[in-house]
């Protein structure tokens, strides 16, 4: 098909072109103001300061340059600072630099470290990857020693690992899980019973990690018009199956940030679900490489039959899942470039239009990942310049398949018996299954003779070859989950059976920190079933039994849009928050708010027309088996109400894991949103208005984001929205942000103590001074106090907002398009009541509001 070239929007062009220019001249600025405000002066000289990225912010209106410090002419190991630079003039800066670096006498630098040593370091039982950035200086005791910067990916597992360590010795100096696991399953819990069952938590990873060249440069007169295309897919803003149906959509694309559509990368155009911004495809074989797609054909049509019930095989319907996987990553792509994830930010494209930024960093989007089971993580991968050497790699997202809920009369079946009779014979019990290990997906199977470990726990490695063909039985005390399978698999074991000897209920194994290791499958069952085991092995009898999946009922996590834009979130903090990898990272603050931004995200963009500040909202209710009504897999209900949602920053002392923290983080951005749609109305399409209080709200989280600094606590958070409010908005709604991050405790006396400390944490009531007088916030100032109506459209009802703290009754009458009136209500000013249109004809309505003296028109979409 012949495709004629179009001109790029040209305020786009303009906006870009305009970037380039100041891009120019920001490095001439950055270094005169450090040689002459002293800031990197060291007592031996040889410091210096390098950019890192520079991002134009169209909505900030300056340039935010990211920068860090150097020594000797390397980079010093998180001394990084933040310059805003607007009309030539830098008019912020704040950084973290160190100050009189000594550096350590040691040996020469090694130019890698043996395969061998890394496994060992990191307990790790295959690497596929070693990534090198140039060598760092670490501070250790007080002086500063040559450091390697390296990326180790796990062939096993997800994970990669950031790891600084002596450039002499190997001694690791400081590492950092880079993957994100986001566990969503609807039995999450850990076992009491050990020590340590089911780490669910870690940080962010580069995928096809390698290094590439400098971004690829395309003249905006060169693109090429996009292909028609359609997807069948649960569009946005239905969160998953539960909460709507599937819409077939054409060229649901920006044309704006993705210029020539979804499937063609500046380069080739692909017909699978394959493009610029991600490729989608199935990982069940774990291989992390680029499996099964869906095509469309040459008229990309991705119209794909879907169904799922209790016995239906999520793998009967893998391409409508993909579709929507590619689709939603798309979306996420195009709805937060808008908001200023763009190429100079650091997103994630194959080509950059734009000639900012580096390209060659589209997600891969790997659907049915065969590396666990109720899951789903992102790896944000790396974009980085040093020394005019550019250093990239690109995210992954893996997205899993969810187990359906179980009953004791309707069990998930993973095991059964083949011998002898009587154990054939016998009914199957519930279990749970493992997040770490081989999954045997596609009929895939293991079977043999049971054997039971010795000792009973695997906690100490059963004797060599004592289990060698077996399927060990495992008691489940004592020690995490993955090290008890892991001994097993060195004893020989070709899978295991962990039973719990005081519950029947069986939960879902987390690897621990050994998990990663494991390359054999196992289950969980409960305590009847597993001492009948043990008994009848003690009895010198045999049994044979086979392990293996009933994957019917089943649910796909790609058609979840609620997981897939928490996953992406991760991409999206973790490449704008300082040096772009490694600052969300709980191991350097205890603080870790990543789990926050991202259930802030999936909301956003999954708020509906109709939906108001009194709908509470669930997390994962798809994903864990519950209506959409339920509370799904986080503390409370996101909810400004306290009786549904009482949690403030005082609770982050008492809960546990970056998940919990997270949600007390979102759940003051949720409440801060609702301040701004209170004032400055709604739009569920936050793309409609950039003056919508939603949107301004989203936009002040993402400015937020870029302005923060390296492993921020709650009060670097809150202080970089307050700025990115001062320095976008003038500082018009400062006093309303305060108040909203005071109602849970992050007010003016909060303090997050010490970044690592995890319990130190002290909460404050109490806003600024200048926020309790009458005339200080734009929004309580009666000449320009206007009434709003939202949500607007409405499907079903709505609400009016911004009345006065008065006495004074008010009265709202809504009229048709011909003059009738329609309704007419009389309510004291504190009434939240909402007004029903239920019944009315779809269409425009004219809503008068009077309150005394003061009376208002709005007009209200009906849909």
């Amino acid at each position: 098909m012949d495709r004629k070239l179009f001109l790029w929007p040209v305020s786009v062009a303009v906006f870009f072109a305009f970037g380039k220019m100041n891009a120019q001249n920001s490095n001439r600025l950055i270094q005169n103001y450090y040689q002459e405000s002293g800031q990197i002066a060291q007592k031996n000289g040889g410091a210096g300061v390098i950019i890192l990225n520079e991002d134009a912010s169209k909505s900030l209106g300056v340039n935010v340059v990211n920068v860090q410090q150097t020594y000797a002419g390397l980079r010093v190991y998180n001394a990084l600072g933040k310059v805003m630079i607007k009309e030539d003039k830098i008019i912020s800066e704040k950084n973290d630099f160190k100050k009189d670096i000594t550096v350590a006498s040691q040996k020469k630098a090694k130019e890698s470290f043996p395969e061998d040593l890394l496994k060992q370091k990191l307990e790790l039982h295959e690497i596929s990857k070693v990534d090198y950035l140039p060598n760092v200086y670490f501070e250790k005791n007080g002086v500063y020693v040559l450091a390697k910067e390296l990326f180790v990916s796990d062939k096993n597992s997800a994970d990669v690992w950031h790891l600084l360590a002596d450039a002499d010795t190997g001694e690791v100096l400081a590492k950092d899980n880079l993957t994100l696991d986001c566990n969503f399953t609807h039995d999450s819990h850990s076992d009491s019973e050990s020590e340590s069952h089911g780490t669910q938590y870690s940080d962010s990873e580069p995928a096809t990690a390698g290094f590439a060249g400098a971004s690829n440069k395309v003249s905006a007169n060169s693109l090429l018009a996009p292909t028609n295309a359609s997807y069948n897919v649960f569009p946005l803003p239905v969160e998953a199956p539960t909460f709507g149906q599937r819409a077939l959509l054409n060229n649901p694309w920006d044309i704006t940030f993705s210029p020539e559509g979804w499937h063609s990368d500046g380069v080739t155009s692909y017909t699978n679900t394959r493009g610029n911004n991600v490729y989608a495809y199935s990982d069940q074989n774990n291989t992390n490489s680029p499996g099964y797609s869906p095509d469309g054909g040459s008229a990309l049509n991705f119209d794909f039959p879907f169904d799922e019930g209790r016995y239906i095989s999520p793998f009967t319907h893998r391409d409508a899942a993909i579709t929507n996987l590619f689709y939603m990553n798309n979306k996420m792509h195009d709805v937060f470039y808008k908001f200023g994830f763009t190429e100079a930010a650091r997103n994630f494209q194959t080509k950059n239009f734009t000639n900012l930024g580096m390209g060659g960093d589209a997600v891969n989007a790997e659907a049915y990942d065969g590396s666990g089971l109720n899951n789903a993580n992102f790896s944000s991968g790396y974009e980085t310049t040093i020394n005019g050497q550019v250093y990239l790699a690109a995210p992954r997202m893996q997205m899993y398949i969810y187990d359906r809920t179980q009953t004791a009369a309707d069990p998930i079946s993973r095991y059964q018996y083949n011998t002898p009779a009587t154990a054939v014979s016998r009914p199957k019990v519930m279990t749970g299954s493992a997040s770490f290990g081989k999954l045997l997906f596609d009929g895939q199977t293991v079977t043999g003779d049971l054997a039971v470990s010795v000792p009973a726990d695997a906690c100490t490695q059963p004797a060599l070859g004592s289990l060698t063909g077996k399927i060990a039985v495992i008691t489940s005390t004592t020690c995490e989950y993955g090290l008890k399978v892991l001994n097993a698999q060195k004893a020989g074991a070709v899978g295991a059976i962990v039973y719990r000897p005081s519950t029947d209920t069986p939960i879902a194994m987390g690897g621990g920190t050994s998990g990663g290791q494991v390359t054999i499958p196992s289950i969980n069952i409960g305590k009847t079933e597993g001492l009948y085991m043990v008994t009848e092995l003690g009895n010198g009898n045999t049994i044979n039994a086979t392990l293996g999946n009933d994957f019917n009922g089943f649910k796909h996590s790609s058609l979840d849009n609620g997981i897939i834009a928490h996953e992406y979130g991760h991409g999206i903090s973790n490449r704008l928050t300082g040096q772009g990898y490694s600052c969300l990272s709980a191991t350097n603050s205890a603080e870790q708010m990543g789990e926050g931004w991202s259930d802030y995200f999936a909301l956003m963009l999954t708020t509906r027309p109709g939906d108001t500040s009194a709908l509470a909202r669930g997390m994962g209710t798809y994903a864990k088996g519950e209506p959409t009504t339920g509370l799904g897999i986080r503390p409370a209900k996101y909810s400004p109400d306290f009786a549904v949602n009482s949690y403030t920053y005082g609770n982050t002392n008492t809960v546990s894991g970056s998940h919990a923290i997270g949600f007390i983080w979102a759940s003051m951005l949720w409440d801060l949103t609702w301040k701004y749609i209170e004032k400055y109305g709604y739009n569920s399409d936050v793309l409609a208005s950039t003056t919508s209080g939603n949107a301004k709200a989203l936009q002040l989280v993402v400015d937020g984001l870029k302005l923060q600094a390296c492993s921020p606590t709650f009060i670097d958070g809150r202080d970089a929205i307050l700025q990115a409010d001062l320095v976008g908005n003038a500082g018009l709604d400062k006093c309303m942000i305060w108040k909203a991050f005071a109602k849970r405790g992050l007010g003016t006396g909060a303090s997050a103590g010490v970044r690592a400390t995890a319990n130190d944490q002290v909460e404050s009531f109490i806003v600024p001074d200048e926020c309790n007088t009458a005339l200080a916030t734009q929004d309580i100032k009666k000449e320009d106090h206007k009434f709003i109506i939202f949500p607007n459209p409405t499907y079903d009802e709505f609400f009016v907002g911004n009345l006065d703290a008065s006495s004074k009754d008010v009265q709202i009458k809504m009229f048709d398009m011909s003059g009738k009136l329609v309704f007419s209500d009389a309510r004291d000013s504190q009434s939240k009541k909402a007004v029903s249109t239920k019944g009315l004809q779809k269409g425009v309505y004219m809503v008068r509001i009077t309150q005394g003296e003061k009376a208002q028109t709005e007009k209200l979409i009906v849909r």
